[in-house]
């Protein structure tokens, strides 16, 4: 198709030409256009009309009026603008009338005519372009009508030196300053008379489409020659030109852009030849690719705003001398500028551009000058300026460095270009006025003059200066800046050079080696120095005295500096060295407050910016930092990654906040101390000492790589308790602070000076004992009676006379509490819930005895011991947790406690620990398990399962427990040694009814204990909002018995206490926003119903697809279409479901996804789906076939799609028995020749054979390589064809003759003879020297040349084709899907091609 149609243009634009020949003779008119193209009378008074055969006269085109026959010409009040060159040349041409109507003289018009004498431009004019009215030698007089022209550059040049423009008086300042800038010497005189306002606009807010919500213009649909497009349309602000919304325009040749407009679409104003000058807005940020490609015909070129020009943006556009690229411009696209062959003189590239692309410039022939006015040259891309010859010089940022010179300069090089790369002088600084200087040896030794910006001359008797003389400027009261020479030589500075003057500002390139004594001395007026990378050698007191010094740049060696040479200068803030080590004191008690170091700074000394004004610096660099080197300084932060060495006090009184150190870091004493740190990790590959951070109240952490032996042996040297360990870097503390309202103090009698609690007073059965009564933290109970108002002694063997008692149900305590006396809850028979927030070192023995409804026991923060007969006759312990440091299960601990199973997870299990346990009935013992008592299980009756999960049973007593179940389960892990084994398998020490032992090794599936939901336990309670519950711990929920240490450490926390459930972690985590987000009616599966696409709706089922969609809630989705299944992830967005690309919203129950304009309707129901295809009808005869049939259905790759919405309805099939007619897409092929095989009907088309079955529902079927076409009978076939009988079917070849006269055409070459276009007759020679041939093979195939090339994979058949006479035989060729119709004339054929036009053929030797 795509060879077709560019054929097909290529014809078309022949057919252009041919249709330019307008019946008059003397005008070649392009009616389509409105275009004069061409004048081809006798000369003399030439009289344009208005019309011609009915078509006014919009548009001159280029070189229609040239000549010397031309003496007047007058154009008519239709004419809207003068193309290039559309009047030139025209020696005689003595007088020219110009219409009221005309808009634009585009370029080169009225150039060379050396008659003409005087002329007038109509008010409507607007545009005037480049060296148009230039050489006419009588020209005098131009008289000017309306508000003044944009009159571009070279215009009204080379003229008479008395040619006068007179202009209207309200105007004469601007045609003066217009004049002056198109580069005319004219004199500009007022006329008398005022300016004609002309609205000649062409801007139609209906031609335009625009999309209000965005302010984007996505077409213009009018024909307008001058259109300043208006900052708003229909009330909506203008912010953009879309893509090619303006492309090919054909009229356009003056456009003004409105203010607001940001950006210009890829390919706005593509090819938009006519377009000869923009008016940009201020406001304008993007130009895409290709957006005036080909577009921009004017010379004058003012871009005030830009950040980005796209790739091809102004491709052989006619910008003429030089261009100044605005400011903030930061990227220039790949042949932005390219083939721009008027851009010449000097480009400006501004301070803000970052990249230039490859071949931006390339073969602007007549630039000749590049400025770069950026401290960091734009990055380049290959070739920038391939081809721009007469490139000579690029001034780089006068400040610039040298390599970026030398880079620049091997770029240029390598591209062949005779260019110099400098960097630029201060355009502010003048060379020594003639007779003020004197120069010896080429150094500059004397100067009396009084500039006050001076630079050295380049060179002395064409040899560069090499330096500045002793004293030459001492005590100078006139000289504020001077430069040594950008000539790479210029090396020294002489002693005195500058003592006591008036020095500000001092440029020493980067040639400079030697700076003498005294140079710089007392120059109390100078502000910033750049001491660059070439100096060697600084020499005493040179740099003396710099009072006002208020930014400094150090690049050389600052070793060489002199000693404390800027100690104390209160105005120097701003310093920046790039490499070396900076000496000490060189900074004290100065006034810097910015510091930029360089990669090269490796040491900083000793009070190297001690007691300085310094906020902040890139410290990163620095291996050693020397005592005091930043005390008392105003530093926040501080990043010594690479810093081996921190002095003493190197940092002290300072407001750090953050300090990050190496690992390897030595810290000296108080390096950080009295510092605002809260945090400190300390180097544990280094040396730290524990002064370094007096003062602060840090709080000090290990790297997050830290063992557990360094976490250890740091919590020994820093007494940190076990609840309360040094923790690493990024780690969330585990402590968490009761998160609940407390029950009020009058319910308590308690000792403020003690901080304990005497007696729980009130009659709450859910209590949550406070923190702090009356401003006083409550530490603890003062003995076991503390709660003796809620002890029940019924049913126990303790005399009592109580009678009524609280039944305390629910008990927390705070983190504040250090201990519980022993039994303090024993007797507490209604218990059901006890939290304990306090870390303890102990339960406290009988803590829990007969707690007979005790179900929960936590001890969030953990407990060290489970303390003697804690839980004795306890129950039924459902709930346990006593956190990840628990060391000892002390003896009777669980003395006829009411346990089932239970995780030992600590160091020791005491003797008995488990004693009469009835209910018992599962025990494990983790790997923490170290010591375990000689029979820790006694009487256990129902303990049928023991897990030793990696416990060392060898240094145990061989027998654990005695009177166990009958038969008893011992888990181990693989890998145990044999004696673990052997101790396992007698782990049973004596039993009245002894058991038998069973050892495996199969995995164990108890988990760790698990904090459980707290605050979902005691939902009753209210939550204090006033406290914060610290980091929360970690969840242990995932953790199994047999999951190493390191992976239970790598649990992500919960998001607080609160949170926290027994719920597995799963293991791939999913982002919260996802899970979260995504509300439940999303989730499930969805079943695909129906597609949408430009309009029509078509129902999956018939179209044979079944689509399925399942939305998860772990942010999955999975799309099942037709077996092929995809899963993308998928979130909510401003209140739509995004799956990968596309988006989905509810709507009346249904899923609706969209994406590119396509809609697929979803619902929770399965559609039936039935598009099956009816069995053959094997039974068949040709009988059946004949008949009309109509297409219902079109079956191609899979997918199965109503005639309708392929395009295709109305599409019949004809079968009259030995032939068929078929129709697709309105194309027919008639007298297809039809065979019987078998049951089957095969018929033959260009492609070779299509099978036809019948079906057993009466459809018929016809099948073509990759499509099937299922047909319905719509009636009986004629019973004649052409008005003779049916002929019985027969197995005729494919391509023998049906018609007399076609055969002479099969292996005979055929060749063009002429061709009719647009009512045109054109010969084959004005076609061009091209070959236009037909070649018909017996086999089907064709060979076909068309204007030289040929077209290959073509195949012909015999058919029906339509001309003005009704359908005749002749020649069908398939065209790539399109038909071709060949019809046998006496002489050859015709050859109707695509309806553009009729080609007449003849056998190849027989053509004139």
């Amino acid at each position: 198709m795509k060879r077709r149609f560019c054929l097909v243009l290529s014809l078309l634009m022949l057919a252009v030409c041919i249709h330019a020949l307008a019946e008059s003779a003397e005008w070649n008119y392009d009616a389509e256009y409105c275009v004069l193209r061409g004048y081809s009378g006798a000369g003399g008074d030439v009289a344009v009309p208005g019309e011609i055969n009915g078509g006014t006269v919009d548009v001159i085109d280029i070189n229609v009026f040239t000549g010397e026959t031309i003496t007047a010409l007058s154009l008519p009040e239709t004419v809207l603008e003068l193309r290039s060159n559309a009047i030139t040349w025209c020696p005689n041409l003595v007088s020219v009338s110009l219409p009221q109507s005309l808009v634009v003289i585009n370029r080169l018009n009225f150039g060379n005519c050396g008659a003409l004498a005087e002329v007038t431009i109509p008010a409507g004019v607007r545009y005037i372009g480049d060296s148009s009215f230039t050489f006419c030698e009588s020209l005098r007089k131009i008289t000017f009508e309306g508000v003044c022209p944009v009159i571009d550059q070279d215009c009204f040049t080379v003229l008479p030196e008395d040619a006068v423009a007179y202009v209207p008086d309200d105007q004469l300042d601007a045609y003066a300053e217009a004049f002056a800038s198109a580069g005319s010497a004219m004199s500009v005189q007022p006329s008398g008379k005022s300016a004609v306002v002309v609205d000649n606009n062409g801007y139609v807010e209906s031609e335009f489409d625009f999309d209000a919500s965005t302010g984007t213009i996505t077409r213009y649909n009018g024909y307008a020659t001058y259109l300043a497009i208006p900052e708003t349309i229909g009330g909506a602000a203008v912010k953009a030109i879309g893509p090619e919304a303006f492309a090919h325009h054909y009229y356009l040749a003056l456009l003004e852009l409105p203010e607001g407009l940001e950006a210009i679409g890829d390919g706005a104003f593509y090819n938009c030849a006519t377009l000869g000058h923009v008016k940009f807005p201020s406001t304008l940020k993007t130009i895409g690719d290709n957006a005036f490609y080909n577009a921009y015909q004017g010379s004058l070129f003012e871009l005030p705003s830009a950040e980005t020009i796209g790739d091809f943006a102004f491709y052989f556009a006619g910008i003429k001398g030089s261009v100044a690229l605005p400011d903030g411009l930061t990227s220039i696209g790949t042949g932005a500028f390219e083939a721009c062959g008027n851009l010449g003189g000097t480009l400006y590239l501004p301070a803000s551009l970052e990249t230039i692309g490859d071949g931006a410039f390339k073969s602007d022939l007549l630039l000749q000058y590049v400025i770069v006015d950026s401290p960091i040259p734009p990055t380049l891309g290959e070739g920038v300026f391939a081809g721009c010859d007469y490139l000579y010089d690029i001034d780089l940022y006068a400040h610039g460095t040298k390599q970026q010179m030398l880079d620049w300069q091997a770029y240029v090089d390598a591209l062949g270009i005779p260019c110099r790369v400098w960097r630029a002088q201060d355009p502010t600084a003048e060379s020594p006025e003639s007779g003020a200087y004197q120069y010896e040896n080429l150094m500059l030794t004397e100067y009396t003059g009084a500039q006050p910006r001076i630079h050295a001359h380049l060179t002395v008797s064409q040899e560069p200066v090499v330096g500045l003389g002793d004293g030459v400027f001492k005590g100078s009261q006139t000289i504020e800046y001077f430069s040594v020479a950008h000539n790479d030589a210029f090396t020294t500075i002489g002693a005195e050079a500058f003592m006591d003057s008036t020095l500000r500002e001092v440029d020493l390139f980067d040639s400079v080696t030697t700076i003498g004594a005294r140079a710089f001395a007392g120059c109390a007026q100078l502000e910033t120095l750049t001491l660059p990378e070439s100096v060697t050698e600084i020499g005493e007191g040179a740099l003396d005295g710099l009072t006002g010094l208020k930014k400094l740049v150090v690049k050389c060696d600052p070793a060489i500096l002199p000693a404390s040479a800027f100690a104390n200068l209160s105005n120097l803030t701003d310093v920046t060295i790039e490499t070396g080590a900076i000496p000490a004191n060189l900074f004290a008690g100065s006034g810097v407050t910015t510091l930029a170091l360089g990669e090269g700074v490796t040491e900083i000394g000793e009070s190297a910016f001690a007691n300085t004004a310094l906020t902040a610096v890139d410290l990163k660099n620095a291996a050693t930092i020397g005592a005091n080197a930043f005390a008392n300084t105003a530093l926040t932060s501080a990043e010594l990654t690479n810093a081996t060495a921190i002095g003493e006090s190197a940092f002290e009184g300072t407001a750090l906040q953050t300090v990050t150190l190496n690992a390897a870091a030595s810290v000296g004493e108080r390096a950080f101390a009295n510092t605002k740190l809260t945090q400190l990790v300390i180097p544990t590959d280094g040396s730290f000492q524990l002064s370094a951070i007096e003062g602060t109240g840090a709080e000090l952490r290990l790297p997050a790589g830290a063992s557990d032996e360094q976490i250890a042996a740091w919590n020994e040297t820093l007494g940190r308790p076990w609840y309360d360990p040094i923790l690493r870097e990024g780690e969330a503390s585990k402590f968490i602070k009761m998160p609940f309202e407390a029950t009020p103090a009058e319910n308590f009698d308690f000792d403020p000076e003690t901080g304990l609690i005497l007696a729980y007073t009130g009659t709450d059965v859910d209590v949550v004992v406070p923190r702090e009564i009356d401003g006083v933290t409550v530490v603890g109970f003062k003995d076991y009676n503390a709660f003796a108002s809620c002890q029940d002694y019924t049913d126990t063997e303790t005399e009592t006379n109580q009678t009524d008692w609280v039944r305390l149900r629910t008990l927390v305590l705070p983190e504040t509490i250090k201990a519980l006396p022993d039994s303090m809850l024993s007797y507490c028979q209604q218990l059901e819930t006890f939290v304990c927030y306090a870390p303890l070192e102990s339960t406290g023995k009988n803590q829990f005895m007969l707690c007979r409804s005790l179900n929960n026991v936590i001890f969030v923060n953990g407990v060290r011991m489970i303390d003697n007969y804690a839980f004795d006759s306890a129950g039924p312990l459902a709930n346990l947790y006593f956190g990840e440091h628990l060391d000892t299960i002390c003896s009777q601990a669980f003395n006829f406690a009411n346990l089932t199973s239970f995780v030992a997870d600590a160091q020791s299990v005491e003797y008995g620990a488990f004693t009469e346990c009835q209910n018992l009935t599962s025990l494990h013992f983790t790997g923490k398990v170290a010591s375990f008592g000689e029979n820790c299980i006694i009487n256990c009756p129902s303990l049928a399962e023991i897990c030793f999960d990696g416990c060392d049973l060898t240094a145990s007593p061989m027998g654990l427990m005695m009177n166990v179940a009958p038969k008893l389960t011992v888990r181990v892990p693989e890998g145990m040694s044999e004696e673990n084994l052997n101790h396992a398998q007698n782990c049973l020490s004596w039993s009245e009814n002894p058991s038998e032992i069973t050892v495996t090794t199969d995995s164990c599936t108890h988990a760790l204990p698990a904090m459980p939901d707290v605050a979902g336990l005691l939902s009753g309670l209210m939550l204090d909002a006033s406290i914060e519950t610290a980091a929360p711990a970690l969840a242990e929920s995932s953790q199994t018995t047999d999951a190493p240490e390191s992976e239970a450490q790598a649990a992500e926390p919960a998001p607080a206490e609160a949170a926290q459930t027994t719920d597995a972690v799963e293991s791939r985590p999913v982002s919260e926003a996802q899970t979260a987000a995504i509300p439940d009616e999303y989730l499930g599966v969805w079943y695909g119903v129906s597609m949408e696409m430009e309009g029509d709706v078509l129902p999956l089922a018939d179209l044979g697809m079944e689509v399925t969609v399942t939305i998860g809630a772990d942010g999955t989705a999975e799309m099942n279409m037709g077996g092929e299944v995809d899963v993308a992830q998928c979130m909510m967005n401003d209140g739509a479901l995004v799956v990968d690309t596309m988006t989905g919203t509810l709507q009346d129950g249904e899923l609706v996804l969209s994406d590119d304009g396509v809609l697929i309707r979803m619902n929770r129901e399965k559609p039936e789906t039935d598009v099956s295809v009816s069995a053959i009808n094997e039974n068949a005869t040709i009988d059946d076939f004949i008949g009309v049939w109509t297409l219902v259905r079109v079956t191609t790759d899979g997918m199965t799609l109503p005639a309708e919405a392929a395009e295709m309805a109305g599409d019949t099939l004809t079968i009259y028995g030995d032939t068929c007619d078929l129709t697709m897409q309105g194309m027919t092929l008639d007298g297809l020749p039809c065979r019987m095989e078998g049951y089957s009907l095969l018929v033959s088309i260009i492609e070779g054979d299509a099978s036809i079955t019948l079906r057993e529902d009466g459809t018929l079927i016809l099948e073509s390589v990759d499509i099937a076409l299922q047909y319905e009978r719509a009636g009986d076939a004629p019973d004649t064809l052409d008005g003779e009988a049916t002929p019985e079917p027969t197995a005729e070849p494919a391509h023998e003759p049906a018609v007399t006269g076609a055969e002479i055409m099969l292996e005979n070459k055929y060749v063009l003879i002429d061709a009719d276009v647009n009512g045109y007759n054109m010969t084959a020679a004005m076609l061009g020297n091209y070959e236009y041939s037909v070649l018909l093979h017996q086999d089907g195939t064709v060979d076909f040349v068309m204007a030289g090339a040929d077209i290959p994979g073509l195949v012909w058949t015999y058919g029906k084709v339509p001309t003005d006479a009704g359908e005749l035989d002749g020649v069908i060729i398939d065209y790539y899907g399109q038909p071709l119709y060949l019809v046998p004339t006496d002489s050859g054929f015709d050859m109707d091609y695509f309806d553009s036009m009729r080609m007449h053929f003849a056998p190849e030797g027989s053509a004139q």
